[in-house]
């Protein structure tokens, strides 16, 4: 294996800002994001024993494909002039921009569930921004605002939170947009007995100061639900809509939206990209063995190489990718691991750095990470900046 390093800078311009919540109020959350899928869900029954998969083209256009995936923008002609969103109460909004269609993706992914699950999963500032570097998404200056649900070894892709993000980089007339939002990932069973992967990205109005907005608040509630059918293929559906407020046009906001939401639905290959993270790590932790390393350090033939840019570490929120040189041997290793076991053993890694996190951790869903006391204190702001 041969390997050259670059960086990617993500360093951040937000003060690093904590969210308290109370127990009732994080459960709310949770129950908000548990809704979204449940929403989704009748969406995808629908496509598929009532519409057959076969897409509505007299509603929804097909914009752009991608490997096995259709991406479809809603029409003009049927589309309600404003998007609504649920709130907190369950009860739907309306969403005063215009230029917000609603997107749609179907279609087969290539790996196993546990890969896009791995792949996917992402419970911390750091791990965002490597995902970011696997997928080329659209999203920076991400931060961690709250926890809460928590992995666990028997649920190692389960997690629930609040995060701010903003969208792209600011154009000379066009600011730069913002985000607050509880996401939530993790595994279930469908009534049906089939084994579905979710996430959710979901935009929630929190007692924020106005003063601490820098940008322009965008809205977004979006559901990616990946179904691994009866022959072991995984399916994708994916339904939601990105309202970016103030005036921007739908050519411009619309191709930000579809580039982030095709990142995070395929991530199969991001997985194997941690994975091989692991392998060549243990490799250079590696003294002596009496069986092969992980990652075979010989010579390849160019015909029996593969070239990939794998992100190894962040200093001071920069990314630092390594160009490696890898065998198909080793390609073929990083593809048939256990997902399940690198998540966990990436658990397991964090769980001795989670005394440097500063977020609130709100319940104990995991008995190896302990809840954080909310401090007393009268009349407490929602947000406090360190």
């Amino acid at each position: 294996m041969s390997s050259t390093s670059s960086e990617r800078d993500t360093s951040s311009t937000y003060a690093q800002e904590r969210l308290y919540l109370t127990e009732e109020e994080a459960r709310g959350l949770e129950d908000l994001a548990d809704q979204v899928v449940l929403d989704t869900l009748a969406f995808y029954d629908r496509f598929r024993f009532v519409e057959k998969r076969v897409v509505n083209s007299e509603a929804w256009k097909d914009v752009g494909r991608r490997d096995n995936l259709i991406v479809y923008r809603e029409r003009s002609g049927p589309r309600p002039t404003y998007p609504s969103i649920r709130d907190l109460d369950g009860r739907l909004q309306i969403v005063p921009c215009r230029s917000a269609p609603s997107v749609k993706i179907v279609g087969w992914l290539q790996g196993t569930l546990e890969d896009e699950m791995y792949g996917l999963f992402a419970d911390t500032d750091d791990s965002v921004q490597m995902r970011s570097s696997y997928v080329n998404d659209t999203v920076e200056d991400f931060h961690w605002l709250a926890n809460i649900a928590e992995p666990t070894q028997e649920d190692p892709f389960r997690y629930c939170g609040v995060a701010r993000c903003t969208l792209g980089r600011s154009l000379p007339i066009v600011k730069t947009r913002d985000a607050c939002a509880v996401v939530s990932m993790g595994m279930t069973t469908t009534k049906h007995g089939e084994r579905l992967g979710y996430y959710v990205v979901h935009s929630v109005d929190l007692s924020e100061p106005a003063s601490n907005r820098h940008y322009v608040r965008a809205k977004a509630s979006l559901c990616w639900l990946k179904c691994e059918q009866a022959n072991g293929k995984v399916e994708l559906y994916m339904k939601g809509f990105a309202a970016p407020m103030g005036i921007v046009p739908e050519f411009a906001a619309f191709p930000v939206l579809v580039t982030a939401v095709l990142g995070v639905a395929q991530t199969s290959d991001a997985a194997y990209s941690k994975k091989l993270h692991w392998m060549i790590r243990d490799t250079a932790d590696a003294g002596h063995r009496t069986t092969p390393p992980p990652m075979d350090e010989k010579a390849v033939c160019s015909t029996c190489q593969v070239v990939r840019k794998i992100p190894v570490e962040i200093v001071e929120r920069r990314v630092t990718m390594n160009r490696c040189s890898l065998c198909i041997l080793c390609m073929h290793r990083a593809k048939t691991a256990s997902s399940v076991a690198f998540a966990r053993r990436e658990m397991r890694s964090k769980r001795w750095k989670s005394i440097d996190n500063p977020r609130m951790s709100i319940t104990d869903t995991s008995e190896d990470l302990q809840p954080t006391a909310t401090p007393n204190v009268p009349d407490r702001a929602f947000f406090e900046t360190r």
